[in-house]
């Protein structure tokens, strides 16, 4: 590593360079022909190669096959008498290190993987493949995705490029840093606890996770239903432009739901309207730190100002990271039933606890579980979207697996996330958008819930409150989405 470290203004703030244009930007500036796709992929690769060894958001650069991606692109843009159709068309994106990628080496963040080579792509990867991207590479995520932070004995934990002493977040933290530092301006994650959400809040980001079925999910995981993939971007409408790639149903999981096209990008684009808001500021029953609960009490007002109506709900469903343990410690111990000394040693103690359970324990769980998300679903059910802060606290250090504490109660592994993992056990569509920062510059994001299989509503909703509730008079909110907007 190089022994000067960049400023973090350095890595954030915006320019005019061509790493700092949206996925809608650049289809504009390649229909025009005023810029070249190999160009795009080349300017990133090189921010890439300046920057990444600070922020580690990457595993595996695939710079050879990025700028094939983009030589296949600029030849049709450059033939074709009118807009190309393929959406990501000559559009950089990345991988998180768990999607398998033939030919391409997926390490899971594991050491018991960290050399394969898979040899057939995942859905999700045929349809960014097939939709013109050019893949950049494989990002940072914590061992098979277990913990909120992305450190690994791979490569490492990503680093947040507002502060390279704090973390990215996780299980994608790879992903919200890469996206944050400009390296590419969209990318996938996975979330099946907030493992899009948080890394997207920590870094300044916009990241979704839809409803279950919306993105075809495969290979399979034996955390069900409560695991979604999703898009990070510097925009809700980029996102939504992922989204609409990513969704659609696949014969290898027969819960996949159908899609219309562009139906996405299409609800970015809807005319605003005043929104029936429920704002949930301690939902659980928990109250997260006043560094973050404050600034989003702030874009509430911001809304009410706006027009929106506004209802503060104190009183909500009970906090039920006990389900979410039975089914995370029994599904992690299937992926890995011999927790030895190579696995993540958090990860092994998570594996270990499974032995605590039965078979009628995990039933148990999963028929509360559904018994839950009928009662979040009545709860939320007068209101458009609710709103909470997406994570409790602020970043805390790379690498660590958890916060210490959470107003001075004791942390563990993930039930300092229950303001996002109580909508992976509710399957409910949920995003985060950039709101405001704390005195030292590190971003706060504040979390949107939809109604199920509503995701388009919500998508719409994003949009349309996106420049509301983003405080960027902040001095220290170095951040370049105001500028793109």
């Amino acid at each position: 590593m190089s022994d000067t470290v960049p400023r973090e203004a350095d890595l954030t703030a915006p320019t005019d360079d061509l790493t700092w244009k949206t996925a809608a930007q650049l289809r504009e500036l390649y229909a025009r022909k005023e810029v070249s796709p190999v160009e795009v992929a080349q300017a990133h690769l090189d921010r890439i190669a300046q920057y990444d060894e600070h922020v580690n958001a990457f595993v595996t650069i695939t710079a050879d096959r990025a700028l094939a991606d983009a030589r296949a692109a600029e030849d049709e843009w450059r033939t074709s008498e009118t807009a190309p159709a393929r959406p990501l068309l000559g559009i950089p994106f990345a991988l998180k290190d768990l999607v398998p990628t033939t030919g391409i080496r997926t390490t899971k963040g594991s050491a018991r993987t960290r050399d394969w080579i898979p040899s057939a792509d995942s859905p999700l990867a045929q349809r960014l493949l097939t939709s013109g991207g050019a893949l950049l590479g494989k990002t940072t995520t914590s061992e098979a995705g277990w913990k909120a932070d992305s450190g690994n004995r791979v490569n490492g934990p990503a680093r947040n490029p507002h502060s390279l002493t704090h973390t990215a977040g996780g299980s994608s933290g790879g992903a919200a840093a890469a996206v944050a530092a400009g390296f590419t301006p969209v990318a996938q994650g996975g979330d099946g606890a907030g493992s899009v959400r948080i890394p997207a809040s920590f870094c300044g980001t916009v990241g979704i996770k839809p409803s279950t079925g919306i993105i075809p999910y495969f290979p399979p995981t034996p955390l069900g239903p409560i695991v979604a993939n999703g898009p990070l971007a510097r925009t809700v409408a980029d996102a939504a432009l992922l989204l609409d790639v990513l969704s659609g149903p696949d014969h290898r999981d027969p819960t996949s739901l159908p899609h219309s096209p562009g139906g996405f990008v299409r609800a970015c684009k809807r005319p605003p309207r005043s929104l029936r808001i429920a704002y949930l500021p301690t939902l659980g029953g928990r109250t997260p730190e006043e560094t973050v609960s404050g600034p989003i009490a702030q874009a509430v007002a911001r809304l009410e100002d706006a027009g929106h109506t506004v209802n503060v709900l104190d009183a909500t469903p009970h906090d039920r990271f006990d389900l979410l343990h039975v089914i995370w410690t029994t599904g992690f111990a299937t992926l890995f039933p011999d927790p030895g000394e190579d696995l993540d040693t958090g990860l092994a103690a998570v594996v270990r606890e499974a032995a605590c359970f039965t078979g009628a324990d995990l039933a148990a769980a999963h028929l509360q579980r559904q018994q839950y998300k009928a009662e979040m679903s009545e709860f939320l059910a007068p209101y458009d979207v609710a709103i909470t802060p997406t994570c409790a606290v602020p970043p805390f250090a790379p690498g660590a697996d958890h916060p210490d504490t959470v107003r001075g109660r004791p942390a563990n592994y993930l039930d300092w996330a229950w303001l996002t993992y109580t909508f992976n056990l509710t399957e409910h569509p949920a995003l985060t958008l950039p709101c405001a920062a704390t005195a030292e510059g590190l971003p706060i994001g504040i979390q949107l819930i939809g109604h199920h299989y509503r995701d388009h509503d919500l998508v719409a909703a994003a949009a349309a409150i996106e420049t509301t509730v983003r405080n960027t008079s902040m001095p220290s909110f170095k951040h370049p989405l105001p500028e793109l907007i």
